[in-house]
């Protein structure tokens, strides 16, 4: 069974910054590294359960704690580069751990442009696997981020979502290749308003396809 190991990090503040990181005692099938959403944690239903299942397949996990969400500061944007650096940190602080036979990494909403900036800063993720759940489609803080990146990429998005926009996303595949999950009438939470089976049925299908795609 994983551990819970406590990596020694601070925020750019220097507050103790603390993140889950379950490790495997004695070798793992591969890192994941959960980059959640500015209103949406790591303990959220698209972040936990691919999380749960890797992890009970082998992978180390390590779910990020942003430092301006543990200091309850309302300006995300305004924090960018020093979450980025706080990510970077963690990423390396897992690596000198052990190597890993792969890294797949999924990002929500915010954490999506997070993972874009990590693919195109560290060389150790050159071969990572990379989902976008609800990326800020058609957003300077995504798009040409993600047009940088050459990392295998699928993304899982709801036609309802008033943060994506769809034009973009058209103009987004023309300029590189990526899976594509688009959820009919799912909000930026692929919660579908008023339709409970609906919302539970994206769920299981976006935690399917994630798990496939960054453990193929």
């Amino acid at each position: 069974m994983p551990e819970l190991v406590r990596l020694p990090l601070t925020t750019t503040e220097g507050r103790p910054l603390v993140h889950k990181f379950f490790r495997h005692p004695e070798s793992a099938s591969g890192l994941l590294i959960i980059l959640p959403g500015n209103l949406y944690g790591v303990d959220g239903a698209l972040l936990y359960y691919p999380s749960l299942i890797l992890g009970r397949s082998g992978w180390d996990t390590l779910a990020v704690t942003y430092g301006f969400q543990s200091a309850m500061a309302e300006s995300w944007a305004a924090a960018i580069p020093a979450t980025l650096s706080e990510c970077q940190a963690a990423l390396r602080s897992a690596l000198i751990q052990r190597s890993y036979p792969r890294i797949g990494l999924i990002g929500k909403s915010m954490g999506s442009s997070l993972a874009a900036q990590l693919c195109t800063s560290e060389p150790e993720l050159a071969t990572a696997r990379v989902a976008y759940l609800t990326p800020l489609v058609g957003s300077p803080l995504f798009d040409s981020l993600f047009t940088q990146t050459s990392q295998p990429a699928y993304f899982a998005l709801g036609t309802a979502d008033p943060l994506c926009d769809l034009a973009a996303l058209e103009e987004l595949r023309s300029a590189r290749p990526f899976e594509l999950t688009l959820i009919d009438g799912a909000d930026h939470s692929l919660y579908v308003e008023g339709d409970l089976e609906a919302s539970f049925g994206a769920l299981r299908r976006v935690t399917s396809e994630v798990v496939a795609f960054l453990a193929g």
